[in-house]
């Protein structure tokens, strides 16, 4: 038998082969052409994914996820997942604590239909996860409620989330108590049941109804019964507690006699003594010499002082003695006599005035008749002396209660306001600015009058000679008021202030050095340098400064923010970005290089544009 041909040999082998291939291709194409696009989507995904993922369908979508030719590209899911991609990075929550180093396909399968199991939960199911890896672990009531109860949330997408809760309890849980104790629940209440409060750890002090004295005593059961009350409780009046002994006999309030230290132990009733008013003499007095029917009652003798008192004088001058009587002593003539009964004379005891001694103004030298009458009361200066030597006649006459009071020779009530009847008013900074910061002088000032009023006799001029033309014509009125020497009135119209530029502070630009301000100078306003660089770091490191054609920061860049919210690149640079180009990251064409002193900066003007210059030619032999 003759030895076959080794060509033929091979082409007998593989026909078979080729002719299966080829039934695969044939196919592969009338499926395509009676299927169309759908057909082509699905003709290499394994399965359809999830609804949530449903806009990602599509073999020209499977880089949106896949490295091509590779496994998942983490970074694809974190780009979109980013909320979670932040937690990953400060090591916060589940992902963060427990799976940072681990691909999102360990736990997260795709393919599985529009309904299939996206999270692969230990044990099966998410009730199983051990919760205390978030960072929050479950315990007490919080064991057995749902993972929905608390897990509500919806992300950017739309659906929901496991991120994002506050482990705050009043994230969850609405504060009855409306803030009154703080924001810290577990000071009371624990996890095991919510009406199970710790009553001993509560501080009373937090409620409406502080504990002092025997309150502090008594069982909390007392007040709040059993099982307790919280909400509802009267403690408004001592009777919504404590039965009345005086079967309400008394108006005053139990706590003008009695106190929380102690209910049988009677304080201040001398001094809230109901009826009549217990001072002085009557304050030695023991209560049954005039309660001779029992402490808590009227007494029989009444609360006249003829009750007690027999009168002695034959002349009627009515019931009540006090007219002209004190009970600190009742022979206390005449130093006491009718200060009560001034007021019905044509000159009332005000203020200071009811501490002088009678002798005073009623001395003892002159005779009755002259002692009691013709006395001259109309003017101060009857009785006092002007200690300000009459500098102040020709403005009120000498008339001390223009700025003195009966109550009090100081304070005196000249104040700011009256202050707009002299020759300088106040207001502004000047209106809390103390009397003694201007009126200087020694003690006690009686001499009130400023020979100089310009801002320079008081404010130093930081400036120097800067405004010195401006100082000639209206001082510093010229650009600062009363109201705030930092918000001056500048005309800033020859740079205007826009963007940041409106919020920076004026010493951001108008500042002075170390050397200056220890040659006493103060910060330069003129001749301040307008140019972006003069303040700005150039960040670019002279590409757009110091080679040509220079251009100026203002090109891309706005005073509003100094990032660039919008670059017209074909505009700007003259090569439009079209197709993938116009989805590429800017830092994929424009990399960070290392300048000869170590530091980096980005490079934007490349020196070249062509297609080479950055992608490989795969069809070069």
């Amino acid at each position: 038998m003759p030895t076959p041909r080794l060509d033929t040999l091979f082409t007998a082998r593989r026909r078979p082969h080729l002719l299966r291939l080829a039934a695969w291709v044939l196919a592969a194409g009338l499926v395509l052409l009676a299927g169309g696009n759908a057909a082509h989507a699905q003709l290499f995904s394994p399965g359809k994914l999830h609804n949530v993922h449903a806009d990602l369908e599509g073999d020209d979508k499977c880089t949106e996820c896949h490295e091509r030719g590779r496994r998942i590209d983490q970074s694809g899911c974190l780009g979109c997942h980013d909320d979670l991609a932040a937690r990953i990075r400060q090591r916060e929550g589940l992902h963060g604590r427990n799976y940072r180093d681990q691909r999102c396909a360990g736990c997260h399968v795709e393919h599985l239909g529009r309904k299939g199991r996206l999270i692969r939960w230990p044990g099966g199911k998410r009730e199983n996860l051990n919760h205390a890896q978030t960072g929050w672990t479950l315990r007490g009531e919080h064991r057995q409620t749902g993972c929905d109860k608390c897990h509500d949330k919806r992300n950017k997408r739309g659906n929901r989330t496991f991120l994002g809760l506050d482990t705050a309890c009043t994230s969850c849980h609405e504060d009855e108590h409306n803030g009154r104790f703080g924001k810290t629940c577990t000071k009371c209440h624990s996890e095991t049941g919510w009406k199970q409060v710790d009553i001993d750890e509560f501080d009373h002090s937090l409620a409406r109804f502080q504990l002092r004295g025997k309150h502090t005593s008594v069982d909390c059961q007392e007040c709040h019964g059993k099982p307790a009350k919280y909400r509802g409780l009267a403690f408004q009046s001592c009777n919504d507690c404590h039965e009345d002994p005086h079967k309400g006999r008394f108006k005053q309030r139990c706590s003008d006699c009695h106190s929380e230290r102690g209910w049988d132990k009677v304080e201040g009733l001398r001094e809230n003594h109901p009826g009549v008013r217990l001072v002085n003499g009557h304050r030695q007095v023991a209560c049954a010499d005039c309660h001779d029917r029992g402490n808590d009652r009227v007494p029989s003798k009444g609360t006249e002082c003829a009750g007690c008192h027999p009168p002695v004088h034959k002349a009627r001058f009515g019931n009540d003695c006090a007219d002209c009587h004190r009970s600190i002593k009742w022979l206390g003539l005449p130093e006491r006599l009718g200060r009560r009964v001034h007021g019905r004379t044509r000159y009332p005891l005000r203020g200071e005035h009811r501490e002088v001694s009678c002798q005073s103004c009623h001395p003892r030298r002159l005779p009755p008749p002259r002692r009691f009458r013709g006395i001259e009361f109309n003017r101060c200066a009857g009785c006092h002396e002007d200690k300000h030597e009459g500098r102040f006649q020709k403005r009120d006459g000498g008339e001390c209660a223009q700025c003195h009071r009966v109550t009090g020779f100081r304070p005196t009530t000249f104040g700011v306001d009256e202050h707009a009847s002299t020759q300088f008013a106040l207001d502004g900074r000047h209106r809390a600015v103390p009397c003694s910061q201007c009126h200087t002088g020694e003690r006690p000032r009686l001499d009130f009058r400023i020979a100089e009023r310009a801002c320079a006799s008081c404010h130093e001029n930081p400036h120097g000679t800067q405004f010195a033309a401006e100082m000639q014509l209206g001082g510093c009125a010229q650009c600062h008021s009363t109201t705030g020497w930092r918000n001056p009135k500048v005309d800033h119209s020859t740079w205007p202030l826009t963007g940041a530029h409106a919020m920076a502070a004026c010493s951001s630009c108008h500042n002075v050095s170390d050397e200056d301000r220890a040659a006493g100078k103060a910060a330069t306003y003129r001749g301040v340098p307008r140019e972006c660089a003069s303040c700005h770091r150039d960040e670019h490191a002279g590409q757009f400064r110091l080679s040509e054609p220079a251009l100026p920061c203002s090109g891309c860049h706005e005073t509003k923010s100094f990032r660039i919210q919008s670059f017209p690149h074909a505009e700007r640079t003259g090569y439009e970005l079209v197709g993938q180009h116009a989805s590429t990251a800017c830092e994929s064409c424009h990399p960070q290089e290392q300048l000869a002193n170590g530091s980096t900066v980005r490079r934007y003007r490349l020196g070249y544009r062509e297609c080479r210059d950055c992608h490989a030619n795969p069809h070069r032999e």
